[in-house]
């Protein structure tokens, strides 16, 4: 049976349908996602369990794949326009991809709803990271080039907030980058309620290229570009992550997977800008959409 409630998409309020497990679905759009969000303690949620057990097998030991993905985002964007300039990261975990960018860009800033990845982020790499919600947090308007959200979109209470926020905070030319789950993708609908990336409350909204370029054009976004995102990943990951979640594939290995203690990330030597970065392909790529007087 229908319900009517808002819709972060369309802008307004539509009929929900259940849909997969437990979500909702627009019968306007067809955005699908979770509603259940009132209870939810988002600091506890991401604190440092979250990147080492709860959702992660162990996030900072994949250092060495995450840094191959972000170098691959960062050559993928240099396609759009030079990496120069501010840049700012929403969702910057440990700081991983704030110290590959820095590389390229004069300033790099990150904001982080966990306070032990931030912490991190700052003590070992020396990049500004700030921790909380960046909702609530004041940066001068056009103060930066480059706003990134690295699967992060899908883990936010308000995603249309967020992305408004970071349209004020970009420069005339400014570029936003993010990356997130295709709800529209072969695997996703063959999958159906067992995909892998349906698993609130860590993830609340399920976006299909369709509904997300809506959301941006809404917002004041002009559409560049839609890409597939690889992403790299060990084998230790790989295996850890299915015998983590379970299933029949997570029962088979789980005995032989060793549980190893928590790896923090190493200090790498800063580069002067100029860099080499290795290709890759960011999913959503839009710039902000100045109106003409």
């Amino acid at each position: 049976m229908a319900t009517i409630a808002d819709c972060l998409v369309c802008g307004g309020s539509s009929p929900q349908r259940p849909a997969l497990a437990g979500l909702e679905q627009c019968e306007r759009c067809a955005f699908v996602t979770y509603r259940e969000t009132a209870s939810i303690d988002f600091s506890k949620l991401y604190g440092a369990e979250y990147f080492h057990g709860a959702s992660y097998a162990d996030y900072t030991g994949q250092e060495a794949s995450l840094r191959r993905s972000m170098r691959q985002h960062l050559r993928q964007m240099e396609s759009f326009g030079p990496l120069r300039g501010s840049l700012l990261e929403i969702g910057c975990a440990y700081g991983f991809f704030l110290d590959e960018a820095r590389r390229h860009f004069s300033r790099v800033v990150g904001v982080d709803i966990s306070a032990d990845a931030a912490k991190d982020a700052r003590e070992i790499f020396g990049v500004e990271a700030h921790a909380g919600d960046f909702s609530r947090m004041s940066f001068p308007p056009a103060s930066f080039d480059v706003v990134c959200l690295w699967d992060t979109i899908e883990h936010l209470k308000s995603p249309h907030d967020y992305l408004a926020k970071a349209h004020s905070l970009l420069t005339p030319a400014g570029r936003i980058f993010l990356t997130t789950g295709d709800l529209g993708s072969w695997n996703a609908r063959l999958r159906g309620a067992r995909w892998r990336q349906i698993h609130p409350p860590t993830h609340l909204h399920y976006f299909s290229r369709k509904t997300l370029e809506a959301l941006l054009i809404r917002l004041g976004f002009e559409m560049l570009g839609v890409e597939t995102a690889p992403y790299y990943h060990s084998a230790y990951n790989v295996l850890a992550t299915l015998a983590m979640r379970g299933g029949r594939a997570g029962a088979a290995i789980r005995p032989r997977v060793p549980a190893r203690p928590r790896t923090r990330p190493t200090a790498t030597p800063r580069p002067r800008p100029g860099g080499d970065a290795r290709r890759g392909s960011p999913h959503r790529r839009v710039r902000r959409n100045t109106p003409h007087a």
